[in-house]
């Protein structure tokens, strides 16, 4: 407890309070910052009385108790003392107290945190699988360009994602789960050329086109003798 002779004797018209104490303990302000970690700007504008420039009461009743504990003072006793010299402080609210959040942590909701992880994952899997859906499609076909064939039957082949749409020639063709495909196609004598279009979902498209040169075998007719 303090002792009634440590206490400086000042009324509250006397704005020197705190000069009185530091003078009767025999600390200077730069020791004092020194020791409680407080800025010397802080322990002046206090120690003059500033008001205007101090931040609420409850803050300066956190460096007081700060003040006190190296003066080997009763903190709280001297925060009374300090209030009953000064009526002009700035208050915080009702009851004075600090702002919920400025000391303690947020707890965070259980449901928030939740609900941010199966975000996260979804974002993930999006950013995995955007490729896919946004991407160049492919197209790999079972035969090259300028194909020449003997015969008017002839099969188309080849393999795409399975969830691409594939046409030949306008006409749709459904790849299996593999993502294969093939189609019998009848050829005229000649050039025949076959446009493949594939399209991913989400607009992602690629053309191709091959063309098949259908030759036909040439049969001789046998002369009849005289």
């Amino acid at each position: 407890m303090i002792q009634k002779n440590n206490m400086p004797t000042s009324d509250k018209n006397n704005p020197s309070f705190f000069s009185d104490l530091l003078r009767v303990k025999g600390v200077t302000i730069e020791k004092l910052a020194q020791t409680t970690g407080i800025s010397e700007r802080f322990l002046e504008l206090l120690f003059s009385e500033q008001y205007d420039k101090l931040p609420a009461a409850p803050y300066i009743h956190g460096y007081i108790l700060k003040i006190a504990e190296v003066l080997g003072m009763d903190g709280e006793e001297l925060w009374r003392e300090y209030q009953r010299h000064t009526h002009t402080i700035r208050r915080s609210g009702e009851h004075d107290r600090l702002p919920q959040n400025r000391f303690s942590p947020v707890r965070a909701n259980k449901k928030m945190i939740v609900f941010g992880v199966i975000a996260f994952v979804i974002l993930i899997y999006i950013a995995f699988r955007i490729p896919s859906f946004l991407g160049k499609p492919s197209l790999s076909l079972d035969m090259e360009n300028n194909t020449v064939v003997s015969t008017s039957t002839f099969v188309i082949s080849g393999s795409t994602s399975p969830k691409n749409t594939l046409t030949i020639n306008n006409e749709t063709v459904y790849p299996d789960t593999k993502g294969n495909f093939s189609k019998n196609v009848e050829l005229s004598p000649g050039f025949n050329t076959f446009t493949f279009t594939v399209k991913r979902l989400l607009g992602g498209e690629e053309t191709t086109v091959r063309q098949v040169f259908y030759k036909p075998t040439s049969t001789s007719t046998p002369t009849k003798s005289p």
